[in-house]
């Protein structure tokens, strides 16, 4: 049974068959030090993409995270949650899918989803247009000073966000 208490994890921005421009899009392939035994990304490691998704979309904001931490904050995760549909492999071709969903006076939460085109793994021929959805994610985050203390999301980062802020 379904606890109504659960946070949603996300809207998928590709439900449509288009893509939605609220979500920034990161390309990336997988590192072979990323894949377990089993060759597939190693579960714990699909944070590392979506951080990097997070990353590259803060760049193109303008707001880089070198710029929090320059202030001596950093934006540190409450909670996480990640559904995992199809399995990932080394050297697949992928798309991370980024958007601010929920902002906060101290928080915010990403949404993110990872992508791969409809081929096989590695470098096979493309099976047909469009992608496929392989993982969500959402993560939600405080912002607090070095100290561990929570602080106020710096008003000029806000500034960036909210014209581009997804409800989710």
């Amino acid at each position: 049974m379904s606890d109504p208490s659960r946070k949603k994890i996300l809207r998928d921005p590709d439900v449509q068959g288009g893509v939605d421009s609220n979500y920034h899009i990161t390309s990336l392939r997988v590192p072979l030090f990323e894949i377990d035994l089993g060759q597939a990304l190693y579960h714990g490691n699909y944070y590392h993409l979506f951080e990097l998704g997070r990353e590259d979309m803060l760049r193109n904001l303008g707001f880089p995270y070198r710029e929090f931490m320059n202030r001596q904050l950093h934006l540190a995760v409450v909670e996480a949650r990640c559904k995992y549909r199809k399995p990932v492999r080394y050297d697949d071709q992928l798309e991370v899918h980024t958007a601010i969903t929920v902002l906060g006076a101290r928080s915010l939460s990403f949404s993110q989803f990872l992508y791969r085109p409809l081929q096989a793994s590695g470098n096979d021929q493309p099976r047909g247009p469009g992608r496929e959805l392989c993982t969500e994610c959402r993560m939600d985050m405080v912002c607090v000073q070095f100290t561990g203390r929570p602080s106020l999301l710096p008003e000029d980062f806000r500034r960036v966000v909210e014209p581009m802020l997804k409800k989710g």
